[in-house]
């Protein structure tokens, strides 16, 4: 989880759901074509100048056509670094409509854009580049679609001197280099590429946007607002000049402070409501301690009563937002304000259940994102995103085998956030104070639209909110939208592509324009969204149709069992659809102070539909071919029977369609402590030696139509690697054991009555 606009980041589960950027990397570096390095470009700039056009115009002569969005994606950039300005704007055109529905990519490209036409201009008409720069950026903003306009505010410039670093960065380290790889070059020039342009248009584009907002819009910055506590919080505030009366509000309660305050404020006027980004304690102007999670739900409802008695405001307020955005609305529910009409959490954190521990299984990346947001009243994006110096620490640590808890002090120093949260590994108040909990729930009674991603790395979050409501208020009117979509996409537009996967035509959609539309029906008396046929509504991958049902269990006609069995099959076991009569097991060792795994382990990049899949500390079982089409709906259950010679273990379950080409499409997947698999706030420890049964639950939810000949896999291990807590099984508080715990290695006999549950339906 992070700020909305990244698709971030975790590692899920052993890398099933990794970034993209690997598998895209990687699809650069196809062709091993070598291009000659200028030594003295390092040191020399004008000799950079003048280097990079012509290495660019080599790559360009040596690119062959790859996928669609990578292609074009590479060609604007090595046409921009190359000077070949009049060919930019059609390869960006290409990009933009293979990115995603209705150029919804292009506010990211906006400035390249009219930098582009102001290159061109500036050298038809002979004009100064400043005049030219002026002319343009008025003229595309004036024609730009207006829903995308608000997301403009936070691709409008960059930090010079942070992108001057990345450059030299790049140059360092090939310094000493005669020749580079293709992979090398493109990365040269991307870099090259945006540190030029910004360096010219400098904050120009920055004042440009500002003359129009403030044409369009009436802007209130860092407006202060008391609560109850004596806390102070910071409002951004938006309304539309030619709304004067008073109108709905919709707020976005976000730790992220910057840019985004802006966009999601404008993107609310834009909409014809009045937009109010509200930024939780600690950050922009406010001078109380950052403590993400703990206070929100009781700062949302003085906000919300603030908002609710200014002249503004007509006494409704709908909440949005994703990610972290999406927790801090169903805390703000935990005791429900008047005003508050409707939430729409988006991609929704679910503290304490999906983070920043998954089935109480702690992350490592809870440190990065902890530092990400209180290292400075904003965001500390040069932290974040130096991804090298996070998985240098994550795998040292891995390596030496030292304690969970010692972390952050590897990293430099110790963080009371940090260790406040390993002090919790149950879901215990804590945890169940920052949002509802059990009857909590019974008490919102506004009406709920809840949107995720079959691909969302917090989709177990979304989905514990959407059960728990319906659990402890059936009559509830709370909406599901879920699809093939990542944390980005479940938050804003579908991408056309994941990875190599492409998603069906359908499924391309703009969450944003559902989003408004909901609103509209709620605060405003309109339509219901017409994708929002019935409270269930699910995109069936490889169907390219919508499904609507009233209840999760009503999305199934029936359910496909299939047992862990210890027969052979090949390279795996048979998963076989009846129990066998006689109580056998598979044997599996996993030598818990091993570190030799880390090459392995660092060489799989994952992805939705591979080639190959990383089993590591895993076995595998696999069905038989099916005999015709079959649509497997939700989140597989099941139960584990097995004895171990320790007192715990954290289990992990992945669940594979393998295609007729040979090719793995990733359906779901589980981690989980055996130890909290019974109840989530207690922790019962194993008996050694004795068979136990571990229940199977809060899985990944999917939809999709398994075709003719494909079979079912399931990878069943234990969880190792440097993304996570390693639970040695000593049955102490597994924040404190180190390598030396490992002893013997962990001794699993996995019986074939265990099994796995998933609800189906006929195509």
């Amino acid at each position: 989880m992070t700020q909305p606009i990244i698709n971030i980041l975790i590692n899920m589960t052993l890398k099933t759901y990794t970034a993209l950027s690997v598998a895209m990397l990687a699809m650069t570096c196809t062709f091993a074509q070598q291009f000659y390095f200028e030594k003295k470009v390092v040191s020399d700039s004008s000799a950079l100048r003048e280097f990079i056009p012509s290495l660019a115009e080599k790559v360009l002569r040596n690119t062959k056509k790859d996928t669609t969005l990578l292609y074009y994606g590479n060609l604007y950039q090595m046409q921009m670094a190359a000077g070949h300005f009049g060919d930019v704007q059609q390869s960006i055109d290409h990009y933009l409509d293979a990115y995603a529905i209705n150029r919804m990519y292009e506010p990211n490209l906006f400035v390249h854009e009219v930098y582009i036409a102001a290159k061109q201009l500036q050298n038809t008409e002979n004009t100064a580049f400043t005049e030219a720069f002026t002319t343009t950026f008025n003229r595309y903003y004036d024609n730009f679609p207006g829903h995308l306009m608000p997301s403009i505010s936070r691709n409008i410039d960059e930090d010079i001197p942070d992108l001057k670093e990345k450059l030299q960065k790049q140059l360092e380290e090939l310094k000493d280099k005669d020749s580079i790889s293709t992979a090398q070059a493109k990365g040269l020039c991307k870099a090259y590429n945006k540190y030029a342009m910004f360096s010219e248009i400098g904050p120009l584009a920055r004042k440009l946007l500002q003359k129009k907002d403030e044409a369009i819009f009436t802007i209130e910055e860092d407006v202060l607002i008391k609560t109850s506590e004596k806390a102070t919080l910071t409002a951004t505030i938006i309304r539309r000049k030619t709304n004067t009366d008073p109108l709905p509000v919709i707020l976005v309660y976000n730790i992220y402070a910057g840019d985004y305050d802006f966009e999601t404020a404008k993107r609310a006027a834009v909409n014809g409501y009045v937009g109010v980004t509200v930024n939780t304690r600690g950050k922009r102007k406010s001078q109380n301690e950052i403590e993400p999670f703990e206070h929100d739900g009781r700062d949302a409802y003085d906000v919300i009563d603030w908002i609710s008695k200014q002249p503004w405001c007509n006494g409704k307020i709908g909440m949005m937002g994703g990610s972290y955005l999406g927790f801090s609305q169903w805390s703000a529910v935990k005791k429900p304000h008047p005003a508050l009409k409707t939430i729409v959490p988006q991609v929704a954190v679910g503290i304490g259940v999906d983070y920043p521990m998954q089935n109480h299984v702690f992350m490592s990346y809870m440190l990065r994102w902890i530092h990400y947001v209180i290292n400075n009243k904003f965001t500390d994006e040069k932290s974040f995103f130096d991804g090298e110096h996070w998985s240098g620490l994550f795998e040292k640590w891995y390596k030496e085998g030292s304690a969970f808890q010692t972390l952050d002090s590897l990293n430099g120093e110790p963080n009371k956030i940090f260790q406040r949260w390993i002090d919790h590994p149950a879901y215990d108040e804590f945890w169940q104070n920052m949002v509802p909990y059990r009857e909590d729930f019974a008490n919102i009674n506004i009406p709920v639209l809840t949107t995720t991603g079959y691909f969302d790395v917090d989709q177990l979050g979304a989905m514990y909110y959407f059960k728990e409501h319906y659990k402890y208020n059936p009559e509830a009117e709370h909406y599901l939208l879920i699809g093939p979509y990542s944390h980005g996409g479940g938050q804003s537009y579908a991408n056309k592509t994941i990875g190599d996967y492409t998603i069906d035509k359908s499924a391309n959609i703009s969450i944003y324009e559902v989003v408004y539309e909901w609103f509209d029906h709620v605060l405003k008396g309109g339509p219901l969204p017409a994708i929002l046929k019935d409270r269930i509504n699910y995109q069936v991958m490889g169907t390219d149709k919508w499904r609507h049902a009233p209840s999760l269990q009503a999305m199934n006609t029936d359910s496909l069992t299939l047992y862990l069995s210890n027969i052979r099959q090949g390279e795996h076991y048979k998963l076989i659809p009846r129990k066998e009569g006689q109580a056998e097991y598979v044997r599996h060792e996993v030598d818990l102070g091993d570190r030799k795994d880390l090459d392995a382990y660092n060489s799989y990049s994952g992805g939705i539909l591979s080639d190959d899949i990383y089993t590591g500390n895993g076995i595998t079982y696999i069905s038989e071919p099916l005999d015709k089409d079959l649509i497997v709906n939700g989140s597989f259950t099941g139960e584990i029977h097995a004895a171990i010679n320790k007192k715990d273990m954290d289990m992990a379950i992945f669940l594979y369609e393998v295609l007729p080409s040979g090719k793995y499409f990733s359906l779901s997947n589980y981690i989980a402590r055996a130890s909290f698999t019974r109840d989530n706030t207690k922790r019962q420890l194993l008996t050694p030696g004795k068979k136990e049964s571990v229940p199977i639950t809060n899985t990944f939810f999917t939809s999709r139509k398994l075709g003719k000949g494909s079979r079912l896999l399931v990878v069943l291990g234990i969880n190792k690697n440097p993304d996570w807590q390693i639970n040695y099984g000593t049955g102490k508080d597994v924040s404190e054991e180190t390598i030396k715990d490992a002893g013997e290695p962990l001794d699993i006999r996995w019986y074939n009555d265990s099994y796995i549950r998933i609800g189906t339906q006929n195509p």
